[in-house]
């Protein structure tokens, strides 16, 4: 049973930040995309094709930023979540997927470079 009446500022803001971990998620994984090695293909070495076989540094470097400030997104949620987020229809699931998955993204960055 939901005894509140209306969203109070707390869980409007978990419900945003939730949309901003999505949004960064997405984010990270094309920068994530563009940022990796090019792979051969048949076609690449059928036409000899020049690719980029090492990371592209500009790239990784945005994938940084962007993956600390899903990061802090996470954390900031997560910790809000303990506080204010008690009942099933609090949305929090996001906030935790986008952790793990900027955390072994950082983890990736910081070992390529």
């Amino acid at each position: 049973m939901d005894r509140r009446k209306k969203n109070d500022f707390w869980a409007s803001l978990l419900f945003y930040l939730n949309i901003l971990a999505g949004i960064l998620l997405l984010g990270i994984l094309l920068i994530f995309h563009r940022a990796r090695p090019e792979f051969e293909t048949l076609f690449d070495r059928f036409y000899k094709l020049n690719l980029r076989t090492t990371w592209d540094l500009e790239y990784l470097y945005y994938l940084i930023y962007s993956v600390s400030i899903g990061i802090f997104t996470c954390l900031g949620g997560l910790f809000l979540r303990k506080f204010r987020g008690r009942r099933e229809d609090d949305h929090k699931k996001a906030l935790i997927i986008t952790g793990i998955i900027s955390l072994a993204l950082l983890l990736l960055a910081i070992n390529v470079l």
